[in-house]
């Protein structure tokens, strides 16, 4: 079976083409936002939708919002300009997701190993390293256990 783009595979469902259509015209919203956004700004916010001729763009945080609210008047002629028919721009704050973390990596050292820093450990006299090393050794022999 030949791959097909999801453009042709949206557009050939009937129900499926409101939302090619909406996607569409977000797009060009957002590039026409972010040309006339200064860069800061539009890197922190992005357009959520026009609701009755209302472009509602969301912020990651309170203070690029209230920088946006002040610049409101002349970002929407700009935006006019270009050819977009809204009325008004309306800023809320929306954090944006932060990318999902990687796992951390499940460390264990080898009973070898903690043998070994056992021997250490006992070769030493009293300080910090002393300490930090039966602090490790315990904290891994826990872990060997389990």
């Amino acid at each position: 079976m030949p791959a097909h783009p999801a453009h042709s595979f949206l557009s050939a469902a009937p129900n499926l083409q409101a939302l090619l259509q909406q996607a569409q015209k977000l797009l060009v919203l957002q590039k026409a936002w972010s040309e006339v956004a200064p860069k800061p700004l539009a890197a922190a916010s992005r357009v959520g939708a026009v609701r009755q001729q209302t472009l509602i763009v969301y912020a990651n945080n309170g203070a690029v919002a209230g920088k946006l609210r002040q610049l409101v008047p002349s970002l929407l002629e700009k935006i006019q300009n270009r050819g977009v028919e809204v009325t008004a721009i309306r800023v809320d704050v929306q954090v944006e997701a932060p990318p999902p973390g990687k796992k951390p990596k499940d460390l264990t050292v080898s009973t070898n190993a903690l043998s070994s820093l056992e021997k250490l450990e006992q070769s030493l006299e009293d300080s910090p390293l002393k300490n930090a090393l039966h602090t490790l050794i315990r904290r891994h022999s826990d872990a060997v256990k389990d």
